[in-house]
């Protein structure tokens, strides 16, 4: 299976960034709202960071059921929202339901990123096998 690694994972951020702040920003017009803060901005760059780290490290779960590895993932993702949520709210006060807000900000293009990711890996994993029973074929020969 494909592993994100070196300059891989950069770029990865750098893309799931710029789509989510400018699918933000278009949502933001269209409602009529400023597009936020420079601390919005900050966060967002940390969630895709946290997004593409915990799903790059798929390679470390490979022996276990794909949607267990997929659920515990996403868990390590989520926990690791979470707490930067709470720190964060040391130096900022978090709003009513700032923390429900968080989860479904997350989670939505988290599961659209896991899904494009996880396509492209277990597409790569059949080319692979349909290589290897190409050459066992050809061995047998």
């Amino acid at each position: 299976m494909k592993i994100l690694k070196g300059i891989e994972i950069p770029i990865s951020i750098c893309i799931s960034y710029t789509i989510l702040s400018m699918v933000n920003v278009i949502l933001d017009l269209l409602k009529g709202k400023d597009s936020g803060s420079h601390y919005n901005s900050l966060a967002m760059l940390l969630l895709c960071t946290i997004a593409v780290l915990v799903l790059s490290i798929h390679h470390l779960f490979d022996e276990w059921p794909p949607i267990v590895m997929i659920i515990v993932q996403y868990i390590i993702a989520m926990g690791l929202v979470l707490l930067f949520v709470f720190i964060s709210s040391f130096f900022s006060e978090i709003n009513e339901g700032g923390y429900e807000d968080i989860i479904v900000s997350f989670t939505i293009p988290y599961i659209i990123g896991a899904f494009i990711y996880y396509s492209s890996v277990f597409r790569s994993a059949k080319r692979q096998d349909k290589l290897i029973q190409e050459i066992n074929g050809r061995q047998e020969k």
